[in-house]
Order: C-alpha cells, then structure tokens, then sequence
C-alpha cells in the first residue's frame, strides 16, 4: 500500500497532475486550464502500476527480510529456522544457510499482483476525483484518503496471503506454496472474513500512506518554484524534476511516512501471521495486542524491524516516485 501537484499556473487556478510528465503532456491554452489539459487518469494509472511492479520486483528481497522481522517476538513459536533474527547481515546469512535465498523471492508475483491492484484502483480514483475540479492541499488529501481506503479494502486478501507465504519457513509443514494454496487453505479453515484479518490496521495505515503522493506533490512544486525564482510556477517553462530532484522529494517522503507508521505496520505483520494464535503469547486483537508487545519487549518492540522496512521503503518509493514520472512522460509523448 500510494500524487498529484497542485501548481497554481494562473491566479486561482491549479494543475493537479504529474510536474516531470506534464512537460511532454501539456499544451496549455491561454484560456484554458493547465488541468483541463493535463495527463489523462488513464496515463497516471498506467504509468503508477508499471512503476509499483518493477519496484515491488527489485527491492522484494528486503521486504520478505522486514515481515519476518517484524513477526518475531522472541518467542520459540514464532521463530525462523530456530532462531531470532538479531541483524539485516546475520539473518541473510541464516536463510542463506538454510533455505537459499531464493526465498526471499517468496511471493513476489503475489506482491506484484496486489501493487498493480492497489496502486491501480488508487491512482485511478485519486486522478478522476482531482479531476473534477481545482482543489487544494487538504482536498488532495480527501481525495487520496478515499482512493486509499478503497484500495486498501479490495487489496487486502491480497497482502494477507502475501505475508505468510513470506513467513512460513522451510522447519514446518508448507501452507502456503502457492497463491491458490494460500486462499484456499485459509477459506477453509477460518473463513472468508479472514481473508481481511488485520484490515482495521491496514485502515489506519491509510493515513500517512495517503499523504505519500500530496507530500510528494508539494516538495515538487517548492523546488520547481526555488529554481524558477518565483511565486508563480509556470509549468511549460521547465523541464520537470530531475532525477536527483525526484529522488530527494521521495526519499525525505517515504522516510519520514515509513518511520511515523512502523509500529501499525508490525501489529499488522503480528495478527496477520499464521502462528498468531500459537503458544501463551497471542495476537487476537489490537486493544489486546499492543499492550501485550509493549509489556514483554518494551518500546524496542514497536520498532523492531525498522531498519529493514526503511531499507526496503525508501529506495522502492525513490524508484516508484521516479518511474512513475519517467513512465507518465514516455506514455505522454507517444500519444
């Protein structure tokens, strides 16, 4: 789990499309719009779910290393291959050992499958909402809020199935091999409602994951006016973000949303895991579970797992933030 720049072209106008790709896209009429004129939802879809996949793809590895962190508590049950996981380095060296690194490539189409799922119905609602009208900054937010719950609501059988095939380890019997294993064993033994355990928490996690693509936008639209020297950002007269520009702008982005929302992150992992109901130590609900890390591992607990999620966010949202302009402007120039 996901964007547009609100960059005033004319007194109480606003664009709410893409800087980097609108310089190939728009041909701005003095009597229109730059929004009228701007990249269709179309383009913007296309371009965010090509640019979730690769990026999902590439960095997948440190994702698999982040869920399995997050899942341990110490505990014997919740182990992996008989050990807890004490760094990023001794933990490849444990799953080199004794499973090959080719699981942490576990899941990946699945991965890949719900970013194209999430980021498609995201984008597309985000765009035509933004689409309507001129908005602002707290309306960019609105917009982004509904297309992220949405999205999160459809998405998340996905991520569930995803995360314990990421998980479940070679020390025990194999649930979930395969996407249609995964579904099917949990339909059968808990329910469809299952498939959307953990959702609540996903729910919460709209929040900073919908302000990903406004924050985004806005430190866009500050260097653009700082380079332009000028109040008035005037968006045929640049070339759009460099890649460096794009690279700081989500980088300070994702960093500073992936760190303020790890803690709902690792209670996700917690109740989602297959082994949530395993031993003493269980992990039924939210009022109950957060006390519950708190009073065995302290705060130390909430952030477990923090460095591989920062080690797996940050550069894949550099690289999605990146594509997705290179994308948006190669699709807008072919058409």
């Amino acid at each position: 789990m996901y964007s547009s720049s609100s960059l005033t072209t004319s007194a109480g106008h606003s664009d709410k499309t893409g800087v980097g790709a609108e310089v190939a896209c728009l041909k701005i009429d003095s009597s229109r719009t730059a929004r009228s004129s701007g990249p269709s939802t179309l383009k913007h879809t296309v371009s965010t779910q090509l640019a979730g996949a690769v990026s999902t793809l590439v960095f997948y590895p440190f994702d698999t290393l982040r869920v399995r962190f997050m899942s341990q508590d110490g505990t014997a049950q919740r182990q992996h291959n008989g050990q807890t996981y004490r760094s990023v380095g001794r933990a490849l060296a444990l799953v080199y050992r004794e499973e090959g690194l080719s699981v942490l490539f576990r899941g990946c189409h699945v991965a890949v499958l719900g970013s194209v799922t999430a980021w498609g119905v995201y984008m597309f609602i985000y765009r035509s909402l933004c689409g309507l009208c001129s908005v602002s900054f707290a309306d960019q937010a609105c917009f982004a809020l509904i297309a992220s719950v949405v999205s999160t609501i459809l998405s998340s059988p996905i991520w569930l199935i995803k995360s314990r095939m990421q998980i479940e380890d070679a020390s025990g019997v194999r649930r979930y091999r395969t996407f249609s294993a995964g579904c099917r064993h949990v339909l059968q033994t808990t329910g469809v409602r299952s498939m959307w355990r953990g959702v609540s928490l996903q729910l919460l996690l709209v929040v900073p994951n919908a302000l990903s693509f406004p924050l985004y936008d806005r430190m866009k639209e500050a260097l653009l006016r700082r380079r332009s020297d000028s109040t008035v950002v005037p968006v045929v007269a640049h070339n759009g973000l460099s890649v460096a520009d794009a690279c700081l702008c989500s980088a300070v982005t994702k960093g500073l949303l992936v760190t303020v929302s790890h803690p709902i992150m690792l209670l996700k992992v917690r109740m989602q895991d297959q082994r949530w109901n395993v031993g003493d130590v269980q992990y039924a609900t939210v009022r109950h579970s957060l006390p519950l890390i708190i009073k065995r591992e302290g705060v130390r607990g909430i952030v477990r797992g923090l460095v591989p999620s920062l080690m797996y966010a940050v550069p894949r949202g550099v690289a999605h933030f990146v594509l997705y302009e290179k994308l948006l402007a190669l699709l807008c120039r072919g058409s």
